[in-house]
């Protein structure tokens, strides 16, 4: 079919290029690939220039689908210099190059080292229903994937987990490198895929949902290229498909480990052994006023302050030791504009920071104290094996905490364990922001944006207080310690 045919009055009738297109478009469904690079190569004549990379997508698709690598990779490159950020384009150059590749690995290698990488290891014989096999033979391959460091994969959460240091600061944020391996944790997506005994399981019976979404993401961006006219081949979405569950398996594992360390929490807490003894020294220390404890514990407040917590003289020194700690590189960034921290004990600050200490010292004295007047049931944090209660946070300018929950309701799967919540201020002006932004749950009229203080502590319910940290507007940095208590039995709710 010629693109410009005359008509019985001597007129031409100029096919358009969407036309054009489209035909390609459905010769390609049929699998007819060279009519189909034609009329795509036709359609180009017209196209206009925001849509000539669709075009190419497509005619390189085309040249791929013959074997005809180098023009598909010319025509992938052209795409790509009229849209250098297209997804698609991308994974479609990956592809081609990937093709070539193993052609030329092919002609280079013989048939002996081919047979032999091909029959090296027979794979394990699965027992059990389809769903297992299925589920087994998805985790040897994601194993397997990892294991040979030679994957392609999307720029995303899977990307960032194959890496040690993005590894740690999402599976562990704020926790530092040697506590870390004190513990004994698993650096990297690898270490805790080999950790069986641990993980392997539950990792496994993941897999049928990760297959899901997997599944169903593929199948949202085919229907959508659709939609536009840019056809997804095979090898696209086989190349894709990898690609694809991998970054859908990673945000389950992020998801799995946050249920695994919630359970832990909440099964740690209700362990009468560990509980802050009210007969231990430091439950004798006096650390609130009356006025604290009334409209806290009698009053049913569901948060409360007491200022001058350490002393005046203490303010300088405590400053000094955040201030030296963040320029000493020792706070860790959690996430883009949410500040730096890292979670802390007083014995380990003892030897560098010692105001600091002091602070965390004093705070880690609050379940004893309270058990004492009160029976709380709170816990001893020394006996939690979890250095994850204490931090010290820094929010700089622009930076801010989202609002957020410490704890779900008592047996709830975001339960926990904590019950209270110890914000320690250590510097803070009205005109700086970085300010404490409260709200009750069971009384939302209780709501408050609280100026922060030098030398304040607010102690909150972690299960019925939404909390977050305003914008800081200064140049200068705000330090805060935070603290939460594990508890055996929730506190009476707020009437």
């Amino acid at each position: 079919m010629s693109v410009v045919e005359a008509a019985t009055d001597g007129s031409f009738d100029v096919t358009s290029w969407e036309e054009l297109k489209a035909e390609g478009n459905s010769l390609f469904s049929k699998k007819a690939y060279a009519a189909a690079s034609e009329k795509y190569t036709a359609a180009l004549t017209g196209v206009p220039q925001a849509q000539k990379h669709l075009v190419l997508g497509n005619r390189s698709a085309c040249y791929f689908q013959l074997h005809q690598y180098s023009k598909a990779l010319a025509d992938a490159n052209a795409a790509l210099e009229l849209v250098p950020n297209w997804d698609k384009g991308i994974s479609r150059k990956q592809c081609i190059l990937h093709a070539m590749a193993k052609q030329k690995a092919i002609r280079n290698a013989t048939s002996a080292n081919v047979l032999g990488s091909i029959y090296n290891e027979k794979a394990e014989v699965l027992h059990g229903n389809d769903n297992s096999k299925n589920s087994n033979m998805l985790w040897r391959r994601l194993k397997t994937s990892l294991e040979s460091r030679n994957q392609t994969c999307l720029d995303g959460t899977f990307a960032k987990l194959s890496h040690e240091k993005d590894f740690i600061k999402l599976v562990y944020p704020g926790v530092a490198l040697e506590d870390i391996e004190k513990q004994n944790l698993p650096r990297s997506l690898l270490q805790l895929l080999n950790n069986t005994k641990a993980y392997e399981q539950e990792l496994i019976a993941l897999m049928p949902k990760v297959e899901a979404k997997a599944n169903l993401v593929l199948e949202n961006v085919k229907r959508k290229g659709s939609s536009q006219g840019d056809i997804m081949d095979a090898a696209t979405e086989a190349m894709l498909r990898p690609q694809v569950f991998n970054e859908a398996f990673a945000r389950e594992l992020l998801a799995m480990i946050q249920r695994v360390n919630t359970l832990q929490h909440a099964k740690l807490s209700q362990d009468a052994s560990r509980i802050a003894s009210p007969d231990n020294e430091v439950a004798y220390w006096e650390l609130f006023s009356p006025q604290f404890t009334t409209h806290f514990f009698v009053e049913k407040a569901s948060y409360a302050n007491e200022d001058d917590f350490m002393g005046e003289e203490y303010i300088p020194l405590i400053l000094s030791d955040a201030q030296r700690m963040r320029k000493l590189g020792k706070l860790l960034q959690v996430a883009h504009t949410q500040g730096s921290m890292r979670f802390w004990n007083d014995k380990i600050l003892k030897d560098e920071f010692p105001a600091l200490a002091e602070v965390v010292e004093k705070l880690h004295a609050i379940p004893f104290v309270l058990n004492r007047s009160f029976d709380l049931h709170l816990c001893d944090e020394s006996k939690m094996d979890a250095a994850c209660s204490t931090s010290i946070v820094c929010l700089e300018n622009g930076e801010a905490q989202p609002q957020r929950l410490d704890c779900g309701p008592t047996g709830d799967a975001r339960d926990n364990g904590y019950k209270l919540t110890c914000i320690y201020c250590i510097t803070g002006d009205l005109e700086c922001g970085g300010n404490l932004h409260l709200l009750s749950l069971t009384n939302p009229v209780n709501e408050a944006t609280i100026s922060i203080k030098p030398d304040r502590l607010w102690v909150y319910k972690s299960q019925e207080v939404l909390n977050s940290i305003t914008c800081v507007t200064s140049n200068t940095p705000v330090y805060y310690v935070v603290f939460r208590i594990h508890g055996m039995t929730p506190f009476p709710q707020t009437p």
